[in-house]
């Protein structure tokens, strides 16, 4: 039997309010542009307090990567989704597509960050040159 790796409260969090958004598509627009925002904001600190002020495992790499990629592609559906309905209705907090489409952007530029093709050395010397923060 293979030894079961605890993962974070906040990556299942994370994980069932992305995965909620995937699955339930009655939500109004509006709803669903503030459920995805909610997602990508509990997403940022799981980020935060796992793999910048924590010591992630290898499973908090796999659950962020995984994560990161669900957003975003749920981020472009919605984006689709918004096009066809000629963009989200007027609200009070101001929420527009092109504040979905800038998240969307950020999140892209997140998984390049993580993903791409800087190697692992280099993204740890500049998170410690400007944020001062230790990876392992």
């Amino acid at each position: 039997m293979a030894a079961q790796t605890l993962v974070s409260p906040s990556w299942n969090a994370v994980d069932f309010m992305v995965d909620f958004n995937t699955r339930e598509k009655r939500l109004s627009l509006l709803m669903e542009a503030l459920a995805w925002c909610a997602a990508v904001m509990f997403f940022r600190r799981a980020e935060s307090d796992t793999l910048y002020l924590g010591k992630p495992s290898e499973l908090d790499r796999r659950y962020h990567k995984t994560i990161l990629a669900a957003l975003i592609a749920e981020g472009e559906r919605f984006l689709t989704r918004l096009k066809r309905a000629g963009g989200l209705p007027k609200n009070s907090d101001g929420l527009k597509a092109a504040d979905i489409d800038a998240t969307v952007e950020e999140l892209r530029n997140t998984q390049a960050q993580w993903y791409g093709d800087m190697t692992a050395e280099r993204r740890a010397e500049i998170l410690k040159e400007v944020f001062g923060v230790t990876i392992a």
